[in-house]
């Protein structure tokens, strides 16, 4: 047991699995895992480094690469969002961009102009609605699955 992280504003804490990080990460290492539960027929690579970039997880995904960042925080600048986007100017594949809610999905969208031909939006509720068949965003506004 690494923790305990309670994600919800009532009901009962969770208790964590899984690789050892700070405490304030927990909740983080939570939301990759509940991403690679989503995907489980394809693999997700943790603590791969690509290029300059160092995501959140590493996938192969009809024979593309994907980038997998989650956003825990809704913290980050827009400039500390460039510069993570500038670390994945040389890569090739995709950057899965899953936000924890539709606000900051856009807010990090509208943000990625550097990655706009290989970065994809959405947030963790239009992955887990299965009503939603496409639902992904990139930075043009198109939706897709992948």
């Amino acid at each position: 047991m690494i923790g305990v992280v309670q994600r919800r504003d009532s009901g009962r804490p969770e208790i964590v699995y899984g690789r050892r990080c700070p405490q304030d990460k927990i909740e983080h290492e939570v939301l990759v895992a509940e991403f690679a539960l989503l995907f489980m027929e394809s693999a997700l690579s943790r603590g791969a480094k690509v290029g300059r970039a160092e995501p959140d997880g590493v996938m192969v995904r009809d024979g593309r690469r994907c980038f997998v960042e989650v956003d825990n925080s809704g913290k980050m600048t827009a400039q500390q969002m460039a510069a993570k986007w500038k670390r994945y100017e040389e890569v090739e594949g995709f950057i899965l961009v899953i936000a924890l809610t539709e606000g900051r999905m856009q807010r990090l969208r509208k943000g990625a102009e550097i990655v706009k031909e290989v970065a994809l939006f959405t947030t963790f509720d239009r992955l887990r609605r299965h009503e939603c068949p496409e639902p992904w965003i990139d930075w043009y506004g198109n939706t897709l699955r992948i």
